[in-house]
């Protein structure tokens, strides 16, 4: 993985390159590889005589809020005798007032010529970190790179990773390291992922007054990947009892702090989006195998199972590529009728079914949604064959560049 650079990575390495004053931010999951982006990018940097300074907060204990000043006045020192400096601080949000203080640097640097400041990475495990600090103190002054968990392309780039693994248990680059130790690796997935997130992230960013109903909301999800849940029927299968709006809540922090995303009926009537029952997409599958104890090996004796993952995958792969894209992702259900994923982006929408391995003349619910919906596209994703005016694309070939449904009209 050293010498894998994602693309986000290479982005990152043009703009820095260029003159700005903006904050970069990075943020993304545990574990997808955010703190080894950031030593790429200083490595890239430093061979093209750029000084560089990298503090990281995340085995730090509350420092205080000294420890930012102290670096970011190493950084500014340096840049002020002419030389081209990078300051990146990674898991800054765990510093109590972090972005306040950041603010108070950045309007000082800002009274400086451009060539006399340096320029700052930060990075965050939760987007939380963008609710919090950067709407509020931030506001303008910053750029937000999503580093997501890993699509199949990438960890067959870096790693030679098929469609079948990756199904079962991909999304972490760490997979690679217990290819021979399934049960390990899922181990891995509970206690350095799952735990940390669900019992200090989220907790140190928002107040939750019923940590074991989060706790059963994503184990829920993780039992129901890629399924219309209603939050009534959701909330009577939970055994920590709690209301329907709680529950609404603890699915938006699972959604920011990238476990579940819950996706809504689609509509072209927005106010009635929000009242729909959610499809739960669980947004890396080693998720669902760690808390199912699924190894690569199991699934393609389940067909059910196999189905669900590969729904469950492309969700969540539509879902990172409508945040690229400042679009939306949902479903659409009407009584027996449904349509698995329809993704909107600007005026193009997309209705979208997914098929492992069946043959796509059954999509009832998609021919029905085209129908009274002239100008959306349909496409099978998993397809053989099926009408004409419904688009097809294997599923190795969608998973190796999921950009391409975007193309044409």
């Amino acid at each position: 993985m050293k010498n894998f650079l994602r693309r986000q990575t290479k982005d990152l390495i043009l703009r820095l390159e260029k003159p700005g004053t903006l904050l970069q931010i990075i943020a993304g999951p545990r574990q997808v590889g955010k703190t080894t982006a950031i030593r790429q990018i200083l490595e890239a940097l430093g061979k093209k005589g750029y000084s560089q300074i990298f503090a990281s907060a995340d085995a730090l204990a509350a420092p205080p809020s000294e420890w930012i000043s102290r670096h970011w006045d190493k950084a500014s020192a340096l840049a002020r005798t002419g030389k081209l400096v990078i300051l990146a601080f990674d898991e800054l949000q765990k510093i109590p007032g972090w972005s306040e203080i950041v603010k108070a640097h950045i309007d000082r640097d800002n009274q400086k010529p451009s060539r006399q400041r340096p320029r700052v990475i930060l990075s965050g495990s939760s987007a939380l970190l963008i609710e919090r600090g950067l709407t509020e103190s931030l506001a303008g002054r910053f750029e937000l790179i999503r580093f997501p968990h890993w699509g199949i392309s990438e960890m067959d780039a870096a790693f030679g990773m098929d469609t079948e693994e990756y199904l079962a248990v991909g999304g972490y680059p760490k997979l690679n390291e217990f290819r021979s130790e399934p049960a390990r690796f899922l181990e891995y997935v509970r206690d350095s992922i799952i735990e940390p997130v669900l019992s200090k992230d989220i907790l140190l960013l928002h107040p939750v007054n019923k940590p074991a109903l989060l706790r059963r909301l994503f184990e829920f999800a993780c039992y129901h990947p890629a399924e219309i849940v209603s939050l009534q029927k959701m909330l009577g299968q939970l055994t920590d009892k709690g209301n329907v709006t709680t529950i609404a809540d603890y699915l938006h922090l699972l959604n920011k702090a990238f476990l579940v995303a819950p996706i809504q009926k689609y509509s072209a009537e927005i106010l009635r989006i929000r009242g729909s029952s959610p499809k739960l997409i669980v947004m890396s599958q080693a998720l669902v195998s760690a808390v199912r104890n699924i190894r690569a090996g199991d699934i393609k004796d389940f067909p059910e199972l196999l189905g669900r993952l590969t729904e469950n995958a492309v969700g969540a792969a539509l879902v990172r590529l409508a945040e690229q894209n400042g679009g939306g992702l949902f479903y659409w259900r009407e009584r027996d009728l449904e349509v698995d994923y329809v993704f909107k982006t600007g005026r193009k929408v997309i209705a979208i079914e997914v098929k492992s391995g069946l043959k796509i003349d059954k999509a009832g619910g998609l021919r029905a949604f085209l129908a009274h919906n002239k100008e959306v596209k349909g496409l099978v994703i998993g397809g053989v064959q099926g009408p004409k005016n419904i688009s097809t694309i294997k599923l190795e070939d969608f998973f190796k560049n999921p950009e391409r449904i975007l193309q044409g009209d």
